[in-house]
């Protein structure tokens, strides 16, 4: 008989066992989309990218209206302020008449904010939730990219300015020239032809699509700290924006047929529909967030979830070498290394390079050069970088959360043994540094390790 576990076990074999190299070019993209879909709902069903969404979603309800307030002043001074209300209003939209509701106590709140009487410590809470939702925003598009670090807030508050004002403004640029194209005489008089007439009214249909993905796909470089490639934000965008026009779809029918609801949540009915699309229309941005990283990163693609760990010896070895190849690259003059590149070189996992370079920075022993991508430079010179260091940043990164030995039980014969062991490898680390190992002939791998221990 077939369970449902060995459908499961089938499907995995089926999706993960084939290697990609020898399949021609059509299946290999379909073998890829399949991982990459894969990836993406392991991720889903595992609860990161869900609890992400539920946190902007309470983030969201705090800052809609301070955040719609200041879009609101903004588009004002241009002459646009009614375009807030109809792009609220368009969002909104599969709450049926639920979202009309919503939108009109929406922007009766909205102009209801003054400033004014809010005082100083009123219009800063405002502008902290507004912020908290763009810093939130950020840490979720990083936590999926891998990236540990946000912007500093300068730089953030500049990105804020230019994606609040100058990216709304240029859709606003789009639809005039389109209007103005369609009323010109020429274009009026081929509209006259039924094909051509079949032709607009469908581009008509398809440009708010169009324009959602060019939205994703604007957020899905701009946002994160990392460089993202562009066709990888258009591959992103573009199924998100598929699945935001069939989840709205869905939740427009879902919401006509649930009068039983209607009637149970009473007042809150509205308020509970719009929750609910809050967390659908986070869910999906997060998840075309995540298709974008893993079609940038296909590294990261495994048949299993959460991460291949490295041994702690596997981890001293590697420290060790990625450390020599940026000493090595910065000696010569080479271009520095990536946290990609590095991960290749190595042959481990992204997953634990990342651990690695985390465990060398936080000691010091790395550091990031300015720029995108971020590449490694040393941050300390190499005839002050020894072993021992390097094998003291791995341990401290991955005994972080470990229990204090002090708690532990302590046999005196046990102990000896262990004295023993740290002081041959005292003997043979401890005087060995990067520079030592640069120096070193690599067909004679002995010396640079014999001398130290002679001395």
């Amino acid at each position: 008989m077939f369970g449902p576990y060995t459908l499961l076990e089938r499907a995995h074999a089926f999706v993960w066992d084939r290697p990609l190299n020898e399949l021609p070019f059509w299946q290999r993209s379909l073998f890829l989309s399949a991982r990459i879909g894969w990836s993406v709902v392991r991720d889903l069903l595992g609860g990161a990218l869900s609890l992400r969404a539920m946190s902007l979603v309470y983030t969201t309800l705090l800052s809609i209206v301070p955040a719609l307030a200041i879009a609101f002043a903004i588009f004002r001074a241009f002459g646009f302020d009614s375009w807030i209300e109809e792009l609220l209003a368009d969002f909104l939209a599969p709450l049926g008449d639920q979202g009309s509701e919503i939108t009109k106590q929406m922007m009766e709140f909205v102009q209801r904010v003054n400033v004014n009487i809010l005082g100083t410590v009123g219009f800063a809470f405002l502008l902290y939730t507004v912020i908290s939702l763009i810093n939130k925003v950020e840490a979720a598009f990083n936590s999926i990219w891998r990236v540990e670090s946000n912007r500093s807030f300068a730089r953030q508050f500049t990105e804020i300015v230019s994606m609040s004002v100058l990216g709304p403004l240029l859709v606003l640029t789009v639809f005039g020239i389109m209007a103005g194209a369609v009323s010109n005489s020429f274009v009026g008089g081929l509209a006259e032809y039924e094909a051509v007439r079949y032709v607009l009214e469908q581009s008509s249909r398809l440009l708010p699509y169009a324009v959602l993905i060019a939205a994703f796909g604007f957020m899905y470089l701009m946002i994160p700290n990392t460089r993202v490639k562009l066709d990888a934000a258009a591959v992103g965008a573009t199924v998100a924006g598929i699945a935001w026009g069939a989840a709205g779809w869905t939740f427009a029918t879902f919401v006509v047929k649930s009068a039983q609801y209607v009637a149970i949540y009473s007042a809150f009915a509205s308020l509970v529909f719009f929750m609910i699309w809050l967390y659908a229309a986070w869910l999906i941005l997060l998840g075309g967030c995540s298709i974008a990283f893993y079609y940038q990163n296909r590294a990261y693609l495994s048949p299993h979830a959460g991460v291949s760990l490295l041994t702690l010896r596997q981890l001293d070895r590697m420290a060790v070498q990625a450390l020599l190849l940026v000493h090595e690259a910065f000696e010569r003059g080479q271009t520095p290394w990536t946290e990609e590149a590095l991960a290749r070189r190595l042959h481990v996992p992204m997953e634990s390079m990342g651990e690695i370079s985390a465990a060398l920075c936080e000691a010091g022993l790395l550091t990031f050069s300015t720029g995108t991508p971020s590449r490694f430079v040393p941050g300390r010179p190499a005839g002050k970088t020894t072993l021992a260091d390097i094998f003291a940043a791995v341990r401290a990164k991955r005994h972080s959360r470990s229990i204090a030995d002090g708690t532990l039980a302590h046999e005196p014969r046990i102990e000896a043994v262990f004295e023993k062991l740290d002081q041959r490898q005292a003997e043979v680390v401890d005087s060995l540094t990067i520079a030592s190992l640069i120096s070193a002939d690599e067909s004679e791998p002995e010396k640079s390790i014999s001398a130290p221990a002679a001395r």
